[in-house]
């Protein structure tokens, strides 16, 4: 928060918040009660209904997001002493490859999110319906064609700070775990270089080594940091991604006759893909890091070494057999095997309610 005019800041996060996270979530569940017959159009209904999912969703995250992070900020002293240890050259590079890389994931997720905002957007209001058809007690987009512009934009807007809550919530953890490979990494080549060097003394060899401990010992606090935090809200996303994902298929293959709607549903399969996809990928390469850590130790040059030496590595290697593994919720592990069983699990309730036979009882063939 700045030092001056701290209100102005304040009332400036406040309105686009409350907007996004109560208004929003709470005039889609309005909509469904204040819904005329004329409204129940199948297509129009899921696809309200597949994004009221991730909205409400969304809202949760924010709420637990804004509760964990006094906890989540603790983290920067962890890695403010891995960075200060990073003086190679290619210790260097490795860091500046993670500013880089955190940077692309937020404009992967921002593409993908205002893509499928703005052809959702594009597609009803070509069609003459406001995107969503959300409760609003002071425009009805029904009466005129100037309010229901102003409701479609109104609309629009909500959903594009919608959009912006939801790049912070879903780039955060993924960001996180790649923080933790890099030094991961970064450790494994110090790893790799110790004792290597005939030209060292044993003395230099054995500080080395107590420094590659302290390294091993504040990424496991960074780690401790970040893990529950990610455990919460990945749970929560992974609950919604197998609903929305079963929703979308089924308004893609039975109900969406129009190819707009079709097409906004295409982007937002995306949209949801890409909010799990990367963490669990990212997640599962920590896993693999990490197991990596005590090979690298085994196969240092600790033959040639003093016994204080070999001493402590024993130790080391005992530290080491700790896998970083993230879970969501303390239920499901975050790997592509969870990535791949949420999709599976998709599939089968859209197979379900296919055999079903809706389609034809709706009368829609």
């Amino acid at each position: 928060m700045p030092e001056r005019r701290k209100w102005l800041y304040a009332l400036y996060s406040l309105i686009p918040n409350v907007l996004v996270t109560i208004w929003l979530p709470v005039s889609f569940v309005f909509s469904y009660a204040t819904m005329t017959t004329e409204d129940l159009v199948p297509s129009s209904l899921l696809t309200s209904i597949q994004v009221a999912i991730n909205v409400i969703g969304c809202s949760v995250k924010i709420v637990v997001m804004a509760f964990l992070l006094p906890k989540l900020r603790t983290a920067n002293v962890f890695m403010d002493r891995l960075d200060a240890r990073c003086r190679a050259e290619e210790e260097i590079a490795e860091l500046r490859k993670i500013v880089q890389q955190g940077n692309r994931f937020v404009v992967l997720f921002a593409m993908s999110y205002w893509s499928y905002a703005s052809s959702t957007f594009l597609g009803s209001v070509i069609f003459g319906r406001p995107p969503y058809a959300l409760y609003n007690p002071f425009i009805d987009w029904r009466k005129s064609r100037l309010e229901f512009i102003a409701a479609s934009l109104m609309e629009f807007a909500l959903m594009d700070v919608a959009c912006f809550q939801q790049v912070v919530d879903d780039s955060y953890a993924v960001i996180y775990v790649c923080i933790l490979r890099t030094h991961m990494n970064i450790l494994l080549m110090r790893l790799g270089r110790l004792a290597t060097n005939t030209e060292t003394k044993l003395e230099e060899n054995l500080e080395e080594l107590k420094l590659c401990i302290i390294d091993h010992k504040n990424l496991l606090g960074l780690y401790d940091i970040v893990a529950p935090i990610i455990s919460v809200t990945i749970f929560i996303q992974f609950m919604i991604t197998a609903s929305i994902l079963s929703a979308t298929l089924i308004n893609i293959f039975i109900f969406a006759d129009q190819l707009s709607a079709q097409i906004a549903c295409c982007f937002y399969i995306l949209a949801v893909v890409v909010e799990i996809f990367p963490l669990c990928y990212y997640a599962q390469c920590l896993m693999d890091d990490s197991e990596r850590l005590s090979q690298q130790i085994f196969h240092s040059n600790w033959i040639a070494q003093d016994v204080r030496f070999r001493k402590m590595l024993v130790f080391f290697m005992q530290r080491t057999q700790r896998v970083m593994e993230l879970n969501a919720g303390k239920i499901f592990p975050i790997t592509l095997g969870s990535f791949l069983n949420i999709a599976k699990f998709s599939f089968s309730l859209y197979t379900l309610i296919k055999k079903m036979g809706i389609r034809e009882r709706l009368g829609l063939e």
